[in-house]
């Protein structure tokens, strides 16, 4: 910073961020610039443009790239970068608006920043709406652990699917369509949630893509910590309820209800029999019970919202899971909301796109497309979309946009259009520098602190979709670090393969598994290699198993328990022959005639000696008598004679405390530094 040059340069670039180019050392610094970073290995196309002519530059695009468009070398952006106060790591990472515009006039070039993402669309007129036709409701099936949803919606569907669940527990969302039946004109799509506390995040996904909300309530439990999570959902997004009281076909169940009401007023949520407008309707999901007058009510509640979406033009949904399909790849279950998806549509969905190769339903049988509120599953995706994400038709040019659908299933998608496989490409990058940005903004207020000295055990995850993934790794999150700390090195959705324990073995991690498979190849090779593999189709059963993965990571620690306590009351010396002395006494050996004032004073115990309230010496009793006896304990009030092993400088009114060493090993929760 003292070299002359280098602080000449640092005025001089000041001065071009304070002054317009034309005014900054009468324009020779501005002149310069561009010659001082062009190359001459440059794209011609760059070398062709003249200083002044606009470079059009995405918003955010990687140094390499942004190297390429100013006709510079990635190496020379990289040094101009770091001269800037902004170093890049490499020509890949991401470059923003405020360092490309930095680099624009420290080179001379003007830049024209381009939007890359998609724009969103603007929501219709209230007269367009009303010409788009009805679509059948968007209901989702919520409530707490075991309160019979899955058995619910089997009833509804004629079905069995909750009798193959593991631990009888839905552990994904799972979607499905019941057509119209009983005289109402539209059927229903239903989205099946799991109740279990770690799946929050898949039953809130849940909730934002619907319209209307069944909130299951088992009459012999009443409202759950997950019920009430539920009906906060609702409120959140301003969601229709509809509460069905489940099992009512057992006994007490007409006076359940009348609790069950009052619970649930509690927790603000009234009542149409209490002048509210949230219908509660009694059901039997294994008697088939009260099903007719549950659909009815979900068919009054469709029609007052008069949910309408335009059944053409490009396809726009939801995906709710993703999971890898043997033989078919990434299979992602999508809510289709407004326009037609069809195959070999091109698709985006978050930082993964694709061209649709099939649409399954359900039950597995093809479909040529799939409309608004159709449940559909997708193959054909490039790489495995997050749970979550907006899917988006990126297809030839489309001359009119179809107005998204109404209700509560809007929630502000996004819709892309572009000509052409690489403008999805395109999209698809920026989206993931964008992601490394955000990333490497996140990390920095972080960079420099220490560790907590906590121990870290490597450990890799597989599940079976991103939903089981995410409940997983949010059960995995919330065990404290004080002591040992789980890293996750790998986590991904499919079976266990060679390749994971491969990597597992290389750095000492272990592997946990959720409800998938172990392939055969990769369990010889896990035997072989001693990787251990943690394989759990329950999540609470894998939490469970982790915590004591953890707790099997903690190292033991020593601590001493006090045994008894003696006082020293006279001290005598013995002068011994060396075929008398044992190992560790000495020509001259000091006794201490001591009495037992607590405990026990025991041969071969570890010892301290205390002397005005501080430990002078350490060590170990190597003879204790009684008169001329040698014993192995002295209880408390009695008088023994005490030799320590190589220690003479005892005196009378000594304390001596007798302890002993315990090796444990603490708990997961337990505080750092508790241990005594």
């Amino acid at each position: 910073s003292d070299h002359p040059m280098r602080a000449a340069t640092t005025r001089c670039h000041r001065s071009l961020l304070c002054r317009p180019l034309w005014q900054s050392l009468d324009g020779r610094l501005a002149s310069a610039s561009p010659r001082r970073h062009l190359v001459s290995g440059a794209p011609k196309a760059a070398r062709r443009r003249g200083p002044g002519d606009p470079v059009l530059v995405p918003e955010l695009c990687s140094a390499g790239r942004l190297a390429g468009l100013l006709g510079m070398s990635p190496e020379g952006l990289l040094e101009l970068a770091e001269s800037l106060g902004e170093p890049l790591a490499s020509e890949s990472a991401p470059v923003g608006r405020e360092l490309i515009e930095l680099v624009a006039l420290e080179t001379g070039r003007s830049v024209s920043l381009q939007h890359v993402d998609a724009v969103p669309r603007p929501a219709p007129s209230a007269a367009e709406l009303a010409e788009l036709p009805l679509r059948p409701p968007v209901v989702t099936l919520m409530g707490h652990v075991d309160h019979g949803k899955t058995s619910l919606l089997d009833a509804l569907r004629g079905s069995s699917i909750a009798a193959g669940e593991a631990g009888g527990i839905t552990q994904a969302i799972s979607a499905f369509s019941v057509g119209a039946s009983g005289g109402r004109e539209l059927g229903a799509t239903f989205i099946d949630t799991p109740g279990h506390e770690l799946f929050a995040a898949m039953r809130e996904r849940g909730a934002h893509a619907t319209d209307l909300i069944v909130l299951v309530v088992a009459l012999d439990a009443g409202v759950q910590d997950t019920t009430r999570e539920a009906i906060r959902y609702a409120k959140e997004v301003q969601c229709p309820l509809v509460v069905a009281a489940n099992k009512v076909d057992r006994p007490g169940g007409p006076e359940a209800v009348a609790k069950l009401s009052q619970q649930l007023l509690d927790e603000q949520v009234v009542l149409e029999a209490y002048g509210g407008e949230v219908p509660l309707v009694p059901v039997s999901a294994t008697k088939r019970v009260g099903l007719e007058e549950l659909l009815d009510s979900l068919a009054l509640q469709a029609e007052m919202l008069e949910l309408r979406a335009a059944p053409d033009g490009p396809a726009e949904g939801t995906v709710l899971e993703s999971v890898m399909g043997k033989g078919l790849g990434i299979l992602s279950t999508v809510l289709v909301q407004r326009g037609a998806l069809r195959q070999g549509d091109h698709v985006v969905a978050g930082q993964s796109w694709g061209k649709v190769r099939l649409l399954l339903d359900e039950e597995g049988a093809q479909l040529s497309e799939a409309g608004p509120a159709v449940p559909v599953r997708v193959s054909g995706m490039r790489e495995m979309p997050r749970a979550g994400d907006e899917l988006l038709l990126v297809g030839p040019s489309v001359s009119r946009l179809s107005p998204p659908c109404n209700g509560a299933s809007y929630i502000g998608d996004e819709l892309l259009v572009v000509p052409s496989e690489a403008r999805a490409k395109e999209v698809v990058e920026f989206r993931l520098l964008r992601a490394e940005a955000q990333a490497l903004a996140a990390a920095a207020p972080r960079r420099g602190r220490k560790g907590g000295g906590a121990k870290l055990l490597p450990a890799l995850l597989k599940a079976e979709s991103f939903g089981s993934l995410e409940a997983a790794r949010e059960g995995l999150s919330h065990f404290p670090s004080t002591r040992v700390e789980l890293k996750l090195v790998r986590e991904g959705v499919g079976p266990v393969t060679e390749s994971d324990v491969q990597l597992a073995q290389s750095v000492g991690a272990q592997v946990i598994a959720f409800n998938v498979p172990l392939e055969s190849k990769a369990a010889g090779l896990a035997a072989t290699l001693q990787v251990p593999v943690h394989s759990h189709s329950i999540i609470y059963a894998l939490v469970d198993a982790a915590k004591e993965m953890l707790e099997a990571a903690i190292e033991p620690v020593v601590e001493a328990r006090e045994t008894g306590e003696a006082d020293v009351l006279e001290v005598f010396t013995l002068t011994l022959n060396r075929k008398d002395r044992a190992v560790g006494m000495s020509k001259h050996t000091a006794v201490a005639g001591s009495r037992v004032t607590a405990g026990q004073a025991s041969a071969g115990s570890a010892v301290r000696v205390v002397r005005g309230g501080e430990v002078i010496h350490e060590g170990d009793v190597i003879s204790l008598k009684h008169f001329k006896q040698e014993v192995r304990t002295m209880k408390k009030g009695s008088e023994c004679g005490l030799i320590l092993r190589d220690y003479a400088d005892l005196q009378s009114g000594d304390t001596i405390q007798f302890y002993e060493l315990i090796s444990r090993r603490p708990s997961l929760y337990e505080e750092q530094g508790s241990a005594k």
